[in-house]
C-alpha cells in the first residue's frame, strides 16, 4: 500500500537471533521421528495464524528446524505424490530450508507417502508428523491404512500427527485410535500439544 517503511537492520538482526535462540526452550521427547513436509504448490499460499506472509511452507520449514535442533533421532522427507528424503541440520537457516523445499517438484498431496516410505525402507519411527495445508489425501492408500500397515509389519505402535496448517476442517485420524491426532490450523500452542502427545 501507500504506507511502507524501511526495516531497521539492528531490529531485524535481533528478531532473527531471538527466533533461533527460542529453539532452546523446546524440551526433547527422545522419540524416533519421521517428519514429513508437504511440498505441493498450494503450500506457498495462505497464511498461518493471521500473519501476512507466513505461508504453510515457511511454517513447516520452521518446525523442521525446531525438530532438528531438539530431537536426536529423526528423518525428514518432502512429499507430494512422490517422496524425497531431506537432509536438514540444526545449523541450517530458515531461508535455506524454505529455498530448498520450494525448488522440489510439485504434485498432488498424498499424506500416506511417509508411512509407506518408512515401511518400505524399514525405518524405525515412534511418531510420524505430517505438515500440510488444507489438502490431506489424494493417494490410493489412506494415511490411517498406511499407518496400520506400518504398525503391523514393523511391530511398533507408531503415532501419527497430521497438521492441516490452514485448514477450515478436515479429518484423517481414526477417532477410535488414540495414537492418531489431527490438528486443524496452527498457533503457538500447537508445538507443545504435539510434543505432549508424542511423549505420552
Amino acid at each position: 500500500g501507500q504506507h511502507t517503511w524501511k526495516a531497521i537492520g539492528k531490529l531485524v538482526d535481533a528478531l532473527d537471533s531471538a527466533f533461533y535462540k527460542s529453539f532452546d526452550n523446546v524440551e526433547p521427547t527422545g522419540k524416533r521421528y519421521v517428519l514429513a513436509l508437504d511440498v505441493s504448490g498450494s503450500m506457498g499460499m495462505g497464511m498461518i495464524g493471521g500473519v501476512p506472509g507466513l505461508t504453510p511452507r515457511d511454517a513447516s520449514a520452521a518446525m523442521a528446524l525446531v525438530t532438528a535442533k531438539t530431537e536426536s533421532d529423526y528423518r525428514m522427507v518432502a512429499f507430494q505424490s512422490d517422496l524425497t528424503e531431506l537432509s536438514i541440520t540444526p545449523r541450517q537457516r530458515l531461508d535455506d530450508v524454505v529455498r530448498r523445499i520450494s525448488n522440489l517438484p510439485l504434485g498432488s498431496t498424498d499424506c500416506a507417502q511417509p508411512m509407506l516410505w518408512a515401511l518400505k525402507n524399514r525405518i524405525q519411527a515412534d511418531v510420524f508428523i505430517v505438515y500440510t495445508d488444507s489438502e490431506t489425501w489424494s493417494g490410493s492408500v489412506h494415511p490411517t491404512q498406511a499407518l496400520q500397515q506400518y504398525r503391523d509389519q514393523m511391530g511398533i505402535p507408531a503415532k501419527l500427527i497430521v497438521v492441516g496448517m490452514v485448514s477450515n476442517g478436515f479429518t484423517i485420524a481414526d477417532p477410535n485410535d488414540a495414537g492418531m491426532l489431527d490438528i486443524v490450523g496452527f498457533d503457538t500452542a500447537a508445538p507443545n500439544l504435539m510434543a505432549t502427545f508424542s511423549a505420552s
